[in-house]
């Protein structure tokens, strides 16, 4: 299932609106509504963004096809623009992410 329709259906089962998840999230509602709604794929901190504010790891919201393909570039600017924010494990498994030591 695309990390869009399990977006929407995390945001069923818990009761929230878009206005909500981006008051959660951090992230503003303009753009929350356009992840949801334009056929994009937001950087991947957007995603820990996400799956902090519905309470799930990173890796139930990535697709199960393309999207486990993080690339070098995505992980590092993950770290970069949110490294104050992210937990020592977030932070650890972006690293593994990067030296391959993570178990997909």
């Amino acid at each position: 299932m695309p990390w869009r329709n399990k977006v929407v259906e995390l945001m069923k089962k818990q009761g929230l609106t878009q206005k909500e998840l981006a008051h959660k999230s951090g992230i503003t509602e303009a753009s929350v509504s356009r992840y949801l709604n334009l056929n994009s794929t937001p950087r991947y901190d957007v995603l820990v963004n996400f799956a902090k504010a519905l309470n799930v790891s990173v890796d139930y919201l990535i697709d199960d096809e393309a999207e486990k393909e993080v690339g070098f570039k995505r992980i590092k600017d993950a770290i970069t623009r949110n490294g104050g924010t992210l937990s020592d494990d977030e932070k650890t498994y972006l690293i593994k992410l990067l030296i391959g030591g993570v178990d997909e």
